[in-house]
């Protein structure tokens, strides 16, 4: 990294040539205490009027009583400029970067440093519902694009200074920044530092958004289902803070990463904590249902349809059997074909503007869907089958992207094995999941290993007196090891 010239001419003459065809990028000469001074910024990055009375206005108005360089640029520092936002870069990938940020720089002739003074004006999108993670009772707020509104979000909400936000500058060519939130006093610091050296150990050029940095915080055994989770809702981040989670937060990105992430946090809301326990007891075991049906019920249908005739009612198995000697198609074939077509016009009902998404979800609805069954390519049960997944999935959406695979992967078990590769299957899956083991935590805590203390929150809610009794930290469930690599 270059270091900052002690030669103010010098320091412009770099600044131009690096930022040389940069419409935005402003340079000011001026005088300040009998020596020559520069002050740059990015057009578009800060406040205007900020610049002109808190630096431009004092800087040329004050009587300085010394021209010596240290001591001139000490007392600009501690008595001229009023900014709380101050720091010192001594070389320009730090000036660069603070630039970028809504930072002016001021150099001074015959100091080898800059002072640079937060003035940020940019212009930045207001806080808004979550669209990804809606819910009926909870709180109306979602993350923004701006690191420092993030920040100040979670602590309106955590109003301690427990609450620690470790910055980082992320990335060899594009600095971005990250920051590292954890509660000091709940979370294990164990986790904290390893978390800490994954994030400064990513090998990434250009940061733009935050699944290129959890990709670097997954645990290393390979599965279909993630150790990272993220969030949009403040009011989820803060809970898993709450639970000894640690957070990771990128500028740009309106979403927040937290580890480590179990496989029960896909099926718990915010709402299952405003409703009544009954209510948000039936609730989550209609999620666990929905898995399984999502998951194994599509191959199930196609090892009973296709090896297992006689485990179906007489009347069911004459209507499929009706169904499907008039397609050309086995019914592995049917369910891949139609859980492929499905997929294409979820996606492009996803990617389209939204009045034309709306109009590609009607049209594969209703007339893709009628069409294929009444010329005889699909039968009828597959796409009822079919279609009650494909909605089942939805419940869960967190583990929308491991169901996707998983169920295509069980037609093919039942499809060539019959039920028997689909209990296989089951076994194997299992199997993967407690496998997982995200930073020494089990992944399908705290089921295996059981914690019965942790089970008022997994497949029933409890009360509020017996929730309060557990122990909800993610370092003190059983089988937790934060020593392990």
């Amino acid at each position: 990294m270059e270091k900052i010239f002690p030669s103010v001419k010098d320091n412009m003459d770099k600044l131009n040539s690096d930022y040389q065809d940069c419409s935005d990028f402003l340079l000011r000469e001026c005088i300040v205490g009998g020596r020559n001074c520069i002050v740059c910024v990015l057009d578009g990055m800060i406040n205007s009027l900020q610049l002109s009375q808190m630096i431009m206005s004092p800087l040329l108005n004050y009587k300085f009583e010394t021209d010596e360089p240290d001591d001139l640029f000490k007392t600009i520092k501690l008595r001229v400029v009023n900014s709380l936002e101050m720091s010192e870069a001594e070389t320009f990938d730090d000036v660069y970067f603070y630039l970028s940020s809504g930072f002016a720089a001021v150099f001074i002739d015959g100091v080898s440093k800059c002072l640079v003074m937060g003035i940020q004006g940019f212009e930045k999108r207001k806080m808004g519902e979550p669209t990804n993670e809606a819910d009926i009772k909870g709180a109306k707020e979602c993350f923004t694009e701006t690191l420092n509104d993030n920040k100040a979000t979670l602590h309106r909400r955590i109003k301690s200074p427990k609450l620690k936000m470790k910055q980082f500058k992320i990335g060899s060519d594009v600095k971005t920044s990250v920051v590292v939130c954890y509660i000091e006093s709940v979370a294990d610091m164990r986790l904290v530092a390893d978390v800490e050296n994954r994030v400064l150990s990513a090998p990434v050029d250009d940061l733009c958004d935050y699944g290129e940095l959890a990709a670097f915080l997954e645990s290393g055994v390979k599965s279909l289902f993630t150790a990272v989770g993220n969030t949009e809702r403040p009011d989820t981040l803060c809970s898993k803070l709450n639970e000894g989670r640690v957070a990771v937060l990128v500028d740009g990105s309106p979403y927040a990463v937290y580890v480590p992430y179990l496989f029960t946090d896909s099926f718990s809301t915010v709402d299952d904590y405003n409703n009544r326990p009954f209510y948000a007891t039936f609730n989550r075991l209609l999620k666990y249902f929905s898995f399984v049906i999502s998951v194994i019920l599509p191959g199930f249908y196609v090892a009973v349809g296709t090896y297992h005739q006689e485990l179906l009612p007489s009347s069911l198995m004459y209507t499929i059997a009706a169904a499907e000697t008039s397609t050309p198609f086995s019914l592995m074939q049917e369910a891949v074909m139609v859980l492929i077509l499905y997929e294409i016009m979820r996606e492009a009902g996803l990617r389209l503007p939204k009045t034309i998404g709306h109009a590609v979800s009607i049209i594969g609805a209703l007339v893709i869907g009628d069409a294929v069954v009444n010329a005889g390519l699909v039968g009828a049960p597959m796409l009822v089958v079919v279609a009650v997944t494909a909605i089942a999935s939805y419940v869960i959406y967190p583990l929308y992207e491991s169901i996707s695979v998983l169920r295509i992967l069980f037609i093919l078990l039942g499809g060539f094995t019959g039920i028997y590769g689909v209990i296989l299957g089951v076994c194997t899956l299992c199997v993967n999941i407690t496998a997982i083991d995200p930073y020494g935590v089990p992944y399908s805590s705290p089921i295996s290993p059981l914690n019965k203390k942790s089970m008022v929150d997994i497949f029933y809610r409890a009360d509020w007196k017996k929730l309060l009794k557990r122990n909800i930290r993610v370092q003190n469930l059983r089988g937790a090891d934060l020593n392990h690599d």
